[in-house]
């Protein structure tokens, strides 16, 4: 098949599927004057590129992009406050800082640790059969594996929205 055909067939065959997720985006994406994206070009494009890759259907990108653009957010804003110390520091370790400071919550902290676990299963190998991996959750959650990272592209998506939500003007 012609590489345009082939774009024109998959176009057509994931349409829908692709415009509900952009208007699940469109009721979600947080409402600000502007948007502050601490980090520069790099946090703002990690953001853009986790939104295109959720609608898309790229939710193991999303949910990796995603969570990028928290811990750089979480960093940059450190850094930017005068902690230098936290310029090199771990997603665990930025999440634990953001808490004791009341940059965020304890149900947000407890909301970002359990998606940072969810992200550590996709982006570090896990042994068949390891509880934190897609096919232990699928089978003791009794659900779809696709359904199961959508949803976790849903989960950080939902953290990201709330992050830049607190770092707009």
């Amino acid at each position: 098949m012609e590489p345009a055909a082939w774009l024109n067939t998959e176009d057509a065959r994931c349409f829908e599927d692709r415009l509900s997720r952009l208007q699940w985006l469109e009721e979600n994406t947080p409402m600000a004057g502007n948007w502050a994206f601490h980090g520069g070009l790099m946090t703002k494009s990690l953001f853009e590129e986790t939104r295109y890759c959720f609608v898309y259907g790229q939710f193991l990108a999303a949910t990796l992009l995603g969570l990028a653009y928290i811990e750089h957010t979480l960093a940059a804003m450190f850094y930017a406050s005068g902690r230098n110390d936290l310029k090199r520091a771990g997603f665990a370790q930025l999440i634990e800082e953001a808490h004791a400071t009341k940059m965020i919550d304890a149900t947000e902290q407890e909301n970002l640790q359990r998606i940072g676990k969810k992200r550590n299963a996709y982006a570090h190998f896990r042994t068949p059969g390891h509880r934190d991996g897609i096919e232990s959750r699928s089978i003791n959650g009794d659900e779809v594996p696709y359904m199961i990272i959508e949803n976790d592209a849903v989960d950080v998506l939902s953290a990201a929205f709330r992050m830049v939500a607190k770092t707009s003007i």
